[in-house]
């Protein structure tokens, strides 16, 4: 079955092109382009595959079911629009539908990602499950913050409760604007169902087990594939993994990779030349972490209130089912 995706203009090429030159310019590149092409896309959902705790361990895979039913329970409305903010591969979303399904008689489902090859990974594996399912996918940037609430009851023939998902995404964006974004995004009544990636200690002792899992050569592959696509080359740069804390008392920390020139480098991109001196460094990309006693305050300062938390053996890993606070 043909599957047609809708490119929110977030994505369009001359945006694109011009967050490219900018990340270029401050020596900070945007996450988002370590998803972007189908290649890296691919990369990703290896080392996803390889390291995420959502694939390696059974029990966190129960976890989320428990959040899902969780979240259904205060659903009142038979009528439910499953919105997945950043789908990756649909994985979660399949297992949130399967429930969801059972409880409404009117079911949409609107995927978003930065990677139409995520999307459309995502779109094979829902119809594959739910061949009449209403869908309506859209590849977009959710760094660019978009209005979706226009795109949204477009889809909605009938008044509708929205559930929006937000699975691994929360690491990769700044939490103090990227919070109150989703919050803004929320009708009364609607529900936000969101992932974050926790550290059982604060910094420095909660790394020793949590950096490998970012410092590994499917990581360094996936990192090396962006930087091979926009023509460096890669004998001429280190790839190098830490851990910085983000807040003094070390409840909320990253781990960060960056490029490190080995010797002088020009390259020319979208018709910009940049001139990298050796030892400057490139920032890739970043993966924030929180311990569990200050996440629920995070989330609070942003205007979410939390109604229930899931924690992860290893407190790695939580799943919080919210409402927008009064």
């Amino acid at each position: 079955m043909p599957i047609s995706l809708t490119f929110h203009e977030s994505q369009y090429p001359a945006r694109v092109a011009e967050y490219l030159r900018h990340g270029l310019r401050t020596r900070r590149l945007p996450t988002k382009f370590l998803y972007d092409s189908p290649a890296q896309a691919q990369r990703w959902l290896a080392y996803h595959q390889a390291y995420s705790p959502s694939r390696t361990e059974a029990d966190l895979l129960a976890l989320y079911d428990r959040s899902f039913e969780a979240a259904l329970r205060t659903v009142s409305s038979d009528a439910l629009h499953v919105v997945s903010l950043g789908c990756g591969g649909g994985r979660k979303d399949a297992r949130f539908l399967h429930r969801a399904q059972a409880q409404c008689s009117h079911l949409l489902f609107t995927p978003t990602d930065i990677s139409a090859a995520l999307v459309l990974e995502t779109m094979l594996h829902i119809q594959e499950a739910f061949p009449d399912l209403p869908c309506f996918p859209y590849v977009m940037d959710l760094e660019a913050q978009p209005d979706l609430h226009p795109l949204l009851a477009q889809a909605e023939t009938r008044p509708s409760t929205r559930v929006l998902s937000c699975f691994g995404m929360l690491p990769n964006f700044d939490y103090r604007t990227f919070l109150p974004y989703l919050r803004r995004l929320m009708q009364p009544h609607d529900l936000l169902l969101i992932s974050a990636n926790l550290a059982p200690e604060p910094y420095p002792d909660g790394c020793t087990t949590i950096v490998p899992q970012y410092d590994n050569p499917l990581s360094h592959a996936w990192f090396a594939g962006l930087l091979e696509s926009l023509g460096f080359p890669l004998h001429q740069l280190h790839l190098t993994v830490a851990a910085a804390f983000q807040r003094e008392d070390g409840h909320i920390w990253q781990i960060q990779a960056y490029a490190i020139f080995t010797e002088p480098l020009t390259l020319t991109v979208y018709d910009e030349t940049f001139t990298f001196a050796a030892g400057e460094q490139l920032h890739l990309f970043f993966s924030t972490r929180f311990t569990p006693q200050v996440m629920p305050q995070v989330l609070a300062d942003a205007g979410l209130h939390v109604i229930e938390t899931f924690l992860f053996a290893s407190q790695e890993e939580g799943i919080y089912v919210c409402t927008g606070s009064a």
